[in-house]
C-alpha cells in the first residue's frame, strides 16, 4: 500500500520536526511505502529554529516528495514589504506580547532568502492521490488563515467545512491542532495534529499517514520530550519570551 505523510503546524520546532521524519523513515524500513509528504503550515512561527526546519523542507522539496502551503504565521511573514529593513510592521497585528516578539525573531532569523522561500508557498493546496483529488488549506475553505476547524463535531458540521469543495474526495486542514478523521457525505475531513505546537500538555508530534487509494487514515503520534530541554534553553539563549516555554511544555499559558 501507498501512502502520503500529512504534517502541520511545526512552527520553527526543528527537533520535533526532525523526529517525526526519522518516524516517517522506520516507517518506511517497515514496508510502509510513503511517497510524499504533505505540510499545511504554520511551518514557522513560535520557536527558535525557523531557518533549520526550512532547510528541512528545502531537501524534500529537491526530491519532488513534499508540497507545503502557509499557515497563518507564514502567511503575516510573506505580507512583509520584500525590501523592509525590519518587523516593526508585527507590532501592529492583534496578538498576544509574547506571539509578536516571537513572529519578529522568526523574521529577522529567516533573512531575506528565508522570507522569499514563504512567500513562494501557495496558500493551497491541490493534488492527486491514487485516484482521488485532494485540497488542503491551514484554516477553512472559505477562510484560509483566519478559519478554523473544531475538533470532535457532529457529522453536519464537518459537511459544512467540506461542502465548498465537495468535488474532492478529502480536505485536509491544519487549524484545530488536534487530529481529526470526519467522514461526511460530501467526502472526507481530515487534521493531521500538531508536529511543534503542543494543543495540549504532554502533546506528542502527531501526524497522518493516509493511503492513496482508500483514504484510510491513521495518526502517528512521536515523542521528543528529552528535546525539550534543548528548546527551553535555546529559548532562553535568544532571549524570547519565557511563555514560549509554557506553551512548550502545557500547549498553552
Amino acid at each position: 500500500m501507498v501512502y502520503v505523510a500529512v504534517f502541520a503546524n511545526i512552527n520553527g520546532n526543528f527537533p520535533a520536526l526532525a523526529k517525526a521524519l526519522e518516524k516517517v523513515e522506520a516507517l518506511k524500513e517497515e514496508g510502509y511505502e510513503i511517497e510524499k509528504y504533505y505540510v499545511l503550515g504554520n511551518i514557522v512561527g513560535l520557536f527558535p529554529y525557523p531557518r533549520e526546519v526550512l532547510d528541512a523542507l528545502e531537501d524534500l522539496l529537491k526530491s519532488n516528495r513534499v508540497k507545503v502551503i502557509r499557515g497563518e504565521f507564514d502567511q503575516l511573514i510573506a505580507e512583509s514589504d520584500p525590501h523592509a529593513e525590519g518587523p516593526d510592521y508585527i507590532d501592529r497585528v492583534e496578538y498576544p506580547d509574547y506571539i509578536k516578539k516571537a513572529l519578529k525573531y522568526t523574521w529577522e532569523a529567516l533573512g531575506h532568502e528565508g522570507r522569499e522561500f514563504i512567500r513562494d508557498l501557495p496558500i493551497y493546496l491541490v493534488d492527486k492521490i491514487g485516484k482521488n483529488e485532494v485540497f488542503g488549506v491551514y484554516g477553512s475553505p472559505l477562510n484560509p488563515f483566519g478559519g478554523v476547524v473544531l475538533p470532535d463535531q457532529p457529522t453536519s458540521y464537518y459537511e459544512a467545512i467540506m461542502r465548498p469543495v465537495k468535488d474532492y474526495e478529502i480536505l485536509f486542514v491544519a487549524s484545530p491542532r488536534y487530529p481529526v478523521n470526519a467522514m461526511t457525505r460530501y467526502g472526507r475531513v481530515v487534521c493531521p495534529g500538531s508536529i511543534g505546537y503542543p494543543p495540549g500538555k504532554n502533546h506528542k508530534a502527531t501526524f497522518a499517514l493516509v493511503d492513496v487509494d482508500t483514504l484510510h487514515t491513521k495518526f502517528i503520534e512521536v515523542g521528543y520530550e528529552d528535546e525539550k530541554k534543548l528548546i527551553e534553553e535555546k529559548i532562553k539563549k535568544e532571549g524570547l519570551p519565557e511563555e514560549l516555554i509554557k506553551v512548550l511544555y502545557h500547549g498553552k499559558l
